[in-house]
């Protein structure tokens, strides 16, 4: 009889499988899932799709619907420190040695399907990852896992669960070599997660594309509860608290200790679908508290105070202005002192276009995904703004925010940004890891 695999060799496997990178289609993960028996139809689901906001706002339904006596998963996408932090439970991810012994045990089962494929393919590690969480909600008895898709919706590995609610967060470019170079032909592949007869919420959208996901929900029958019609949400950027008109109840005093007013849209999406899924309105009191005690790693977390420095992953043109817009209400306009890092597909020029005039410093770094700008290519794109700042290369990104936080005064915050992979590699250089 095979030795069954040891968690040693189970880290090397899923280290291993990035070398694969992203294949869409969902046979391979279905195979896999089935030797399993299935498991993500043993509870029930809420798929969060969309351009930004979909970590933030899964993490906020979880909280509310935990708050609310269920015994709650979370699967979100990627991790910042360690893969195990992409699978949670009442809030709390897996432990490394949970999660790689949870691996070790669907090894042999990968292998099987692995075998079956045409020469030369093999599952990803994504699809891997997703059916172990899969998995590990089912055997800690969850009632509803909350899923945020990876890549687009329609071929995404996490497309194989039937979801209750389905959440479309937000519409913007983004791989657009996979799902389309519109916003419309974007949303047609993340809104293909929408079923007959579906229960959708969505959050701040463009009118044309709010125009298409009314019609894609009118022919499939689908009740769409759209942020702006359906839910309301009423806040003022200058006041520390918000109320949301939901789709059952009104929700006052709301606050959150996240940063960015982004998130208040977030939260109000996701008190939404809370909503939908549960089919009545949620205590007000368990609102409040749960959303303020719902922490999102890697958006505006501040972990130096001297010099004031910020990680942010925004990672996309309509992530970034967000960024920098909530960075102009938190800080009054101080100049930065960037860290940047961006992957190929994630439209770097728009993205530098609105950095750059805020910035009095910008090193340009890489980032331990394959699809990053080399940091001399960075470079070369910020030479084609007119007002550009003074740029240093570094491709090592724990060297370039070393360097900026000796160059910051009091006046100026580092921010580091551009991908979460970069707020990810600095997390583990910060961690040791």
């Amino acid at each position: 009889m095979k030795k069954a695999p040891t968690i040693a060799e189970a880290r090397e496997y899923v280290a291993g499988l990035e070398m694969f990178g992203m294949r869409l289609g969902l046979d391979r993960v279905r195979k896999l899932a089935a030797l399993l028996g299935d498991p993500q139809n043993s509870y029930k689901t809420i798929h969060v799709v969309g351009t930004n906001g979909k970590s933030s706002t899964t993490r906020f339904i979880s909280s509310l619907l935990r708050a609310h006596g269920l015994r709650v998963g979370a699967y979100v996408s990627p991790h910042l420190v360690s893969l195990s932090e992409r699978q949670l439970v009442d809030g709390a991810p897996s432990t490394d040695e949970e999660f790689y012994a949870l691996v070790a045990r669907i090894m042999p089962l990968a292998e099987q399907v692995n075998a079956t494929l045409p020469e030369g393919e093999v599952l990803t590690q994504f699809e891997v990852l997703t059916v172990a969480a899969y998995l590990h909600f089912q055997e800690r008895g969850c009632d509803v896992a909350v899923i945020e898709a990876g890549l687009g919706g329609r071929w995404d590995a996490t497309s194989i669960i039937s979801s209750n609610v389905q959440v479309v967060t937000t519409i913007g470019l983004e791989h657009t070599e996979h799902l389309g170079d519109t916003t419309s032909a974007i949303l047609e592949e993340k809104a293909a997660v929408i079923p007959a007869g579906g229960t959708v919420a969505a959050g701040v959208l463009d009118a044309d594309v709010r125009l298409r996901l009314r019609e894609i929900c009118a022919e499939r029958g689908a009740a769409l509860h759209l942020l702006g019609d359906e839910v309301s949400l009423l806040t003022d950027v200058h006041q520390d608290s918000f109320d949301v008109f939901g789709i059952y109840d009104l929700y006052p005093g709301i606050r959150l200790s996240v940063l960015g007013n982004y998130q208040r849209s977030n939260a109000a999406v996701a008190i939404a679908a809370a909503e939908l899924f549960l089919e009545r309105a949620l205590d007000p009191e368990k609102v409040r508290s749960s959303l303020y005690s719902t922490a999102v790693p890697g958006r505006l977390e501040v972990i130096s105070e001297q010099p004031y420095c910020v990680l942010d992953g925004a990672h996309n043109p309509s992530g970034m202005a967000e960024m920098l817009r909530s960075l102009d209400h938190l800080l009054a306009r101080r100049r930065l002192i960037a860290v940047v890092s961006i992957l190929r597909d994630k439209g770097a020029l728009e993205m530098l276009r609105d950095l750059a005039p805020r910035c009095d410093i910008l090193f340009v770094t890489e980032n331990s995904n394959a699809r990053s700008y080399p940091a001399e290519e960075l470079a070369s794109i910020l030479e084609e703004l007119e007002d550009a700042p003074e740029v240093f290369i570094d491709p090592d990104p724990r060297s370039a925010l070393r360097s900026a936080f000796k160059l910051a005064t009091s006046s100026q915050v580092v921010i580091a940004t551009g991908s979460l992979y970069l707020i990810a590699d600095l997390k583990r250089s910060l961690h040791g890891a």
